[in-house]
């Protein structure tokens, strides 16, 4: 719809957009059952916070359950965790055939979880780099999502990208894009609630929640993606991944306790100080096991972890088999604040574990997947390292604004990779502002 002729006001205005209260639904078994995944690895137990982080707090994704309710009927419900409700916006054989040309089956009791990015989100304030964090985020939640539902007893099937999905999504939301996919089967004993996770509210929003056409800032932004010679190629941003399925299987204790993810936490800043090369060690060690569980038989990106303390001359400790570790005692705060685009709140950080790749196989002009694999992981592996270090009481925080140039530099990375990702960790300071939860984006030099 063209806003631009209407009267300022008019362009102003807001309405409900609903046609009165859609009717109430009592969850059947498999939408319980993705509920109470959603609750522990998307909604968290802290309502000020969301479970994973996200650049800016934008959490530029939406979430889709695909399941049968009780008449044996496949329908696709839009879960809000901000609302905490589920509504069904779509019910019949459509639905369906899309989880057939997806190759995935719903379990008995159980459900499939659909990611899908909303890039604008996170654009609207971090430009182009925006595409970026839009992908660690939405794999943050990824992973977080796999292990909760391995930590109440279900087994998954997952798949990345996965075809016959996307029109569902684009259905009710144009400018998205399908990032993943979970099977979930039915939960262990007391850990699906009857009749239901507590303070969700399903409801029948077929007849209440008619088609909204894009923001005109949402489809600018998508259309700087599409349009761009990397994504054109496929028609979208990043065409899909036909990868093999990875089947976690239950017999076994779980991956992370359940308890790890409510004590996981960003740190706001990082206070002098040293911590113990063994927490360090253990968290990496432990995330890199957890990441290769999970996805198996794939290379992560590179990873080169700076110390920036001298080695405690403890155990030596084995490090994880394609971790680099560069001791960098000496390395002052200015040049670390530099690095990390003039935040001072991450001045004291302890220890830096910098995620890269080789900038060639992050330019990929025929459209290929080798970008999106590389953040897909390294988002993985960096809420790995949350769940870890929130289970050793080391603090920890990811970072997206960094110059790559100067860590290249600081680290002795190799000169023709480019770092994607960061995870700060340190001895945490509590109430220090953190500057990237702010309006103003000043991780990209934005100014007030």
């Amino acid at each position: 719809m063209d806003v631009r002729g209407k009267p300022l006001w008019k362009r102003m205005a807001v309405d409900s957009g609903g046609t009165g209260r859609p009717p109430a639904l009592s969850p059947a078994a498999g939408l319980r059952t993705a509920l109470a995944v959603l609750d522990l690895g998307m909604v968290g137990t802290d309502s000020s916070r969301r479970a994973v982080p996200s650049a800016g707090a934008t959490h530029p994704y939406e979430c889709y359950v695909l399941t049968r309710d009780d008449a044996s009927e496949t329908g696709l419900y839009q879960a809000d965790p901000g609302r905490r409700t589920c509504q069904l916006v779509s019910r019949g054989p459509q639905v369906a055939e899309a989880l057939c040309q997806a190759a995935l089956a719903l379990p008995d009791g159980g459900a499939v979880i659909v990611l899908a990015t909303r890039p604008w989100l996170s654009m609207r304030k971090y430009g182009d780099r925006g595409y970026l964090y839009t992908q660690l985020d939405t794999a943050h939640l990824h992973m977080n999502l796999v292990l909760a539902a391995d930590s109440l007893g279900g087994r998954v099937v997952l798949r990345r990208r996965p075809p016959g999905l996307e029109p569902l999504v684009r259905e009710h939301g144009e400018c998205a894009e399908v990032h993943s996919a979970l099977a979930v089967t039915a939960l262990s004993a007391g850990h699906s609630p009857d009749p239901g996770p507590p303070g969700w509210v399903v409801r029948d929003a077929r007849r209440h929640s008619p088609r909204q056409q894009p923001h005109w800032l949402e489809r600018i932004c998508w259309e700087s993606l599409v349009t761009h010679p990397e994504g054109a190629a496929a028609g979208h941003p990043g065409a899909f991944l036909h990868l093999p399925m990875t089947v976690r299987s239950t017999g076994r204790a779980p991956l992370v306790p359940q308890t790890a993810f409510s004590r996981r936490r960003s740190a706001t800043a990082f206070a002098p100080g040293t911590v113990e090369t063994r927490d360090v060690h253990g968290t990496v060690d432990r995330a890199i096991s957890v990441l290769d569980a999970v996805l198996p038989g794939e290379a992560p990106p590179y990873a080169t972890l700076v110390m920036r303390q001298d080695d405690d001359g403890g155990d030596d400790p084995a490090w994880p088999a394609g971790l680099t570790i560069r001791w960098r005692p000496g390395l002052p705060d200015d040049s670390v604040t530099e690095a990390f685009m003039a935040q001072p709140h991450l001045a004291g950080t302890s220890a830096v574990l910098l995620l890269h790749a080789p900038t060639a196989s992050l330019i990929d002009e025929a459209g290929g997947s080798g970008l999106w694999t590389v953040l897909f992981r390294a988002g993985a592996l960096a809420q790995a390292v949350y769940l870890e270090a929130a289970q050793r009481g080391l603090s920890v925080t990811g970072v997206g604004g960094f110059d790559s140039e100067r860590w290249k530099r600081l680290a002795g990375l190799p000169a023709d990779h480019d770092v994607v990702y960061a995870v700060a960790m340190g001895v945490d300071t509590p109430d220090v502002p953190k500057l990237d939860r702010l309006a103003v984006a000043y991780a990209q030099n934005e100014r007030s």
